[in-house]
């Protein structure tokens, strides 16, 4: 833009082209012990929260755990299972390794009779935490 002016005068911008310069101002944030998220609460396992992951399973034919998962959290190979719920009940199940075209694939089986124990309904999804240290999975 070119402004040309034959009589000597102040020049003003337009509001909407003064460039406004902000001040950095650091804000202090206090969190308080209200804040903080509560851990997940798992009945009759006491241990520690970092040792509790959430799994979550889909009723069908298949109980799979994600590949990424499942190694990340140690479940990458053919090992047994408790499922315990928080009336006392358990169920053994174990994982198992299948190999679909040089991929492997980790199933948890044994899930049929605890879902048909529960009356778990076809396509829904169910909950359960995996203590690392018990190798125990947790229905709520």
């Amino acid at each position: 833009m070119i402004v040309f002016c034959w009589k000597p005068a102040l020049l003003t911008l337009p509001p909407e082209l003064h460039s406004i310069k902000k001040e950095h101002t650091d804000e202090v944030i206090e969190v308080s012990d209200d804040d903080v998220p509560n851990p997940i609460h798992v009945v009759g396992v006491e241990g520690n929260p970092d040792d509790e992951v959430l799994v979550v399973f889909r009723v069908d034919n298949h109980y799979r755990l994600k590949k990424k998962w499942a190694q990340l959290h140690g479940l990458d190979r053919k090992m047994d299972l408790i499922i315990k719920d928080s009336a006392g009940l358990t169920w053994d199940v174990s994982i198992s390794v299948e190999h679909s075209q040089g991929c492997p694939r980790y199933n948890v089986t044994g899930m049929n009779h605890f879902v048909r124990d529960k009356q778990l309904a076809r396509d829904s999804e169910f909950h359960m935490v995996y203590v690392k240290s018990k190798g125990m999975l947790i229905y709520n």
